[in-house]
């Protein structure tokens, strides 16, 4: 059988000082991607995404869950010792790993994410019907930004889907309660939970795409350095278009007569001044 060796880079990536305070932390799990070693039959792994106070954000690593609950306590160990020291949000499916989390980061609330919710929700809807059922789930939720008016595509009516899937949206209209905390977070912390819990998800579906398309993998060590790789390939995406965005700002500031000033939270560094543990 061929051995893998783990990418540096992407080991590297991985393993480098984070910032010491996060606004949000998003925690994914990717379940079950397809291995051909005898032993490996599938693996599971994790995935951290952390926005900062001004909206700088970044992947801060990937993990290998070896089984335990979603995500396992040594991703917060592990954030502590690249640096983290404070998180004010964590969202995501923390279920058996709540105390560790607020063992490390005992200040944060934990929140669920809306994200992941609708999708496991529409997982079990028609294709066809996925993308209308998921925007009637988001109005329920008055999520004004993510949920049109109208219900796509244009031959599917409101009243039809709720007549296809009676149970789907009644239980859903049961389960709003929960993401209230979310809806009461004071700005500009809501607006900042719902964009990081929205890239994560987005980045996560690309991810979920490129496995497909790459099929089983020969062990779990090419498995992980496929997801590492990838979330670092996208890591330096979104960075790279942050710059842009501020020197686009920068330019128009100039333009103006005005002096650019920077947009951030008092103690909380941008991302290009992080400080190692």
């Amino acid at each position: 059988m061929r051995i893998v060796e783990p990418n540096s880079a992407a080991t590297n990536f991985l393993s480098r000082p984070l910032c010491r305070r996060y606004a949000v932390i998003v925690l994914t799990r990717i379940s079950t991607l397809p291995v051909k070693a005898e032993a490996d039959q599938s693996r599971t792994f994790c995935w951290a995404y952390g926005t900062l106070i001004n909206g700088d954000a970044e992947v801060l690593g990937a993990w290998n869950s070896d089984g335990e609950q979603p995500i396992p306590v040594k991703v917060f160990g592990n954030l502590r010792d690249r640096g983290v020291e404070f998180v004010a949000h964590g969202v995501g499916n923390l279920i058996g790993a709540e105390s560790a989390f607020m063992g490390t980061f005992g200040r944060a609330m934990l929140l669920p994410s809306i994200e992941q919710s609708v999708a496991s929700t529409v997982a079990a809807v028609k294709p066809a019907h996925r993308a209308a059922v998921s925007n009637l789930l988001r109005a329920a939720l008055g999520d004004a930004d993510r949920a049109p008016s109208s219900v796509a595509p244009d031959e599917i009516s409101r009243a039809v889907l709720r007549e296809r899937y009676p149970k789907l949206l009644r239980q859903w209209d049961e389960a709003v309660a929960p993401f209230q905390p979310v809806a009461a977070l004071p700005e500009p912390y809501r607006s900042l939970v719902r964009s990081a819990d929205r890239t994560a998800f987005e980045l996560h579906e690309r991810l979920m795409k490129a496995i497909h398309r790459h099929g089983p993998f020969v062990d779990s060590v090419e498995a992980f350095d496929f997801v590492a790789s990838a979330l670092m390939r996208a890591d330096r995406q979104y960075q790279r278009g942050a710059r842009e965005g501020r020197l686009a700002r920068s330019a128009v500031a100039m333009r103006s007569g005005l002096v650019p000033g920077r947009l951030r939270g008092v103690g909380v560094p941008t991302l290009a001044e992080r400080v190692s543990p």
